[in-house]
């Protein structure tokens, strides 16, 4: 790749040399507004309609926003709160430094742990949020945190963060070749990530079939009297959930120290949880070790939760407290497909959908001798931990990808390469 005819000294020692006609600036120079935070809210707020509220947690690596979110009434959101059309959002704290630029009409609000800087016009808007994603951006927030249960960079330090920037024209042309590439890599990440779902699905196949069919394929079967569960081996049962366990709601009000669970931060389908300290502020329910979490909210989503560690549950997230069933089958057989589908075909809510809790604890599982659960349990442990395996390296090659990503931007918006047309 060819380099800019001349450089200079751009005075920060991270960047080094930037090209000769590039200059030197502060956000809050090239911004509209002054450190702008978002609202704090509890989950108690979120409801089925309004507007759209962004959390940190609905925001990706590359800058996406999630389809599935949550909303505020509009009486809630001030227009301070209300995203204008060239905002960067930029965390402040939790899963620091992720960005979001907003190039569109529609409205949205966000919250606290956001904090929000305006440049103006489309092509510095996306210049600077391109500059977010490179590893220039990722070494300054790493010098800048405050360390403490969660890191912390304030919006005063985001303002005062220095910033390269090329003549427009330039930053146009940067823009399109960085579009241009990284669409291209987008590509393949979305092609490993097909393969991972692919992975997920013959996980869940093979949990769908164990739980409930047994692991002796000539044992003898009978008809259980549950449409999802169908036969089941002869010497098992079928019981409602809550003579199998126990929904705990043992409230109490959180700290920041505390470790606290809530659904965004759990992968669906596999049960690994990401990020132990939920943004989530206020009331939560206490777990204890061996408790399993099952989201009630979108329930599709499929997100549960064996622990193996004592805090809170946040959000929409039910605490089951196992009593007559091994806690590590009730995990999987939650998992099931079947249960999973009846759950959701009772939800209620349209943007929102919930299942109650009285519905799950009615429902009806399959109850091997305990024997039986042990040797399920084992036997899918190893089962999904070499499909785990298999998933955990397409994970890999799409970390490299994104590697590859990052790298192609930081030397473009720092102008290592010199990415004009002649």
């Amino acid at each position: 790749m060819r380099q800019y005819p001349k450089y200079k000294d751009s005075g920060v020692e991270w960047i080094g040399e930037i090209p000769e006609d590039w200059t030197k600036s502060k956000l809050k120079y090239e911004s509209n507004v002054f450190v702008q935070y978002g609202i704090n809210c509890k989950s108690e707020d979120y409801c089925v309609s309004g507007i759209r509220f962004i959390r940190t947690t609905d925001i990706s690596d590359d800058g996406k926003i999630s389809d599935d979110g949550v909303y505020l009434p509009f009486t809630m959101v001030s227009e301070e709160y209300i995203t204008k059309r060239n905002d960067l959002l930029i965390s402040r704290s939790g899963t620091l430094g992720r960005t979001y630029l907003h190039l569109i009409d529609d409205k949205y609000c966000y919250g606290g742990y956001l904090v929000r800087f305006n440049f103006g016009n489309e092509i510095k808007s996306k210049f600077i949020f391109y500059y977010s994603k490179s590893t220039s951006f990722n070494d300054w927030v790493k010098l800048n945190t405050i360390q403490s249960t969660i890191g912390n960079v304030n919006g005063d330090k985001y303002s005062n963060m220095e910033i390269l920037l090329p003549p427009l024209h330039i930053q146009n042309q940067i823009n399109t070749y960085l579009d241009e590439k990284t669409s291209i890599v987008d590509s393949l990440i979305q092609k490993k990530q097909r393969k991972i779902d692919l992975l997920k699905e013959q996980r869940t196949s093979i949990i769908n079939q164990v739980v409930t069919k047994g692991l002796n394929p000539n044992v003898k079967m009978k008809e259980s009297g549950v449409e999802w569960i169908g036969e089941i081996p002869e010497g098992w049962n079928t019981i409602r959930m809550k003579y199998l366990c126990d929904m705990v709601n043992d409230k109490d009000e959180t700290t920041e120290s505390d470790i606290k669970v809530s659904p965004e931060n759990v992968e669906s389908y596999t049960g690994i949880c990401f990020n132990l300290y939920s943004e989530y502020t206020g009331v939560g329910i206490r777990f204890r070790k061996g408790d399993v979490l099952f989201n009630k909210l979108r329930l599709y989503l499929v997100k549960i939760l064996l622990t193996d560690y004592e805090g809170f549950s946040m959000g929409e997230m039910i605490v089951l407290r196992p009593r007559h069933i091994f806690n590590k089958y009730l995990f999987y057989v939650l998992f099931n497909q079947g249960l999973i589908n009846l759950l959701d075909s009772q939800s209620t809510g349209v943007k929102l959908p919930r299942v109650s809790p009285e519905v799950i604890l009615g429902s009806f599982l399959p109850s091997p001798p305990t024997s039986e659960q042990i040797q399920i349990v084992d036997y899918l442990d190893i089962t999904t931990s070499k499909i785990d395996d298999q998933i955990n390296l397409e994970n890999k090659k799409i970390d490299l990808l994104k590697e590859y990503r990052q790298s192609l931007i930081s030397e473009v918006v720092t102008g290592k390469i010199d990415v004009r047309k002649n």
